[in-house]
């Protein structure tokens, strides 16, 4: 008896194995970003304003993306909009990307309370490809 029952219990042990496993109905999850924390993005391209408010609120710079350099460097605030940059109420400096970078990714990852904004360090209006992400 038991030389019939331990073969059948592996039968069914194995059977029901490999039903789960065949399964096509059964999804895993993908990526590791909860829904609700994805990046955002800007992208500028030609000439872009001197200061520029890109997020306003709690949120995270994540990384500037440069596919075509530009002449002039370029600051990142912690700040409420373009106004508290100019008379330094609510602002804190970031980032500075120095003029002339070459193109690539620079990663951040800096968390901001008040909101992010991106200003032309000289006050001139520049030209350039940037993607700015965030959170």
């Amino acid at each position: 008896m038991k030389k019939i029952l331990v073969p059948a219990l592996l039968l069914v042990v194995g059977l029901l194995a490999g039903l789960l496993i065949g399964r096509s109905d059964i999804k895993l999850p993908v990526g590791s970003v909860t829904v609700g924390n994805e990046y955002q993005y800007s992208q500028f391209s030609g000439e872009i304003a001197t200061t520029t408010l890109i997020k306003l609120g709690s949120s995270v710079l994540g990384s500037v993306i440069i596919t075509e350099d530009s002449a002039t460097a370029v600051t990142f605030w912690d700040a409420t909009s373009s106004a508290a940059v100019t008379d330094g109420t609510y602002a804190t400096k970031v980032a500075v990307m120095q003029a002339a970078l070459t193109e690539g990714v620079y990663t951040f990852d800096v968390q901001l309370n008040r909101g992010l904004v991106m200003r032309s360090t000289d006050g001139f209006t520049f030209a350039g490809d940037w993607t700015v992400t965030y959170r």
